[in-house]
């Protein structure tokens, strides 16, 4: 998908351009009352954060930078994950390495939000 605001392609489901953060499309949620769901089921994206900023304060403190996405559930995971298994290095690592690359897609809009 192309940019209005600065014509840089994008992959086909993004909700945020790549090179300049306008949001591509408008997402309505289908009407779920008619299938007998309710509106609660339906997922959420983080909007407006900065993809940068979320993987460095990850980098820095595991699951801050699901915080700052808004996305506690998932950030409390992280942190206390982190910490039941800081004795072992490949599982703390493990936690790291996943809590950075998560905040980021999550703040490109890539990925759901838990909360």
């Amino acid at each position: 998908m192309k940019c209005p605001q600065c014509q840089t392609e994008n992959k086909p489901d993004s909700q945020f351009c790549f090179n300049c953060g306008t949001p591509l499309k408008t997402f309505t949620a289908p009407d779920d009352s008619v299938r007998g769901r309710s509106s609660s089921s339906a997922k959420r994206y983080a909007q407006g954060k900065n993809p940068t900023i979320a993987t460095v304060l990850s980098f820095l403190i595991v699951g801050v930078g699901q915080f700052y996405n808004g996305d506690a559930i998932k950030g409390v995971v992280m942190l206390v994950g982190a910490i039941v298994l800081s004795f072992t290095v490949v599982g703390s690592i493990g936690i790291w390495v996943w809590s950075m690359i998560d905040a980021y897609q999550v703040a490109k809009g890539n990925t759901s939000l838990w909360s």
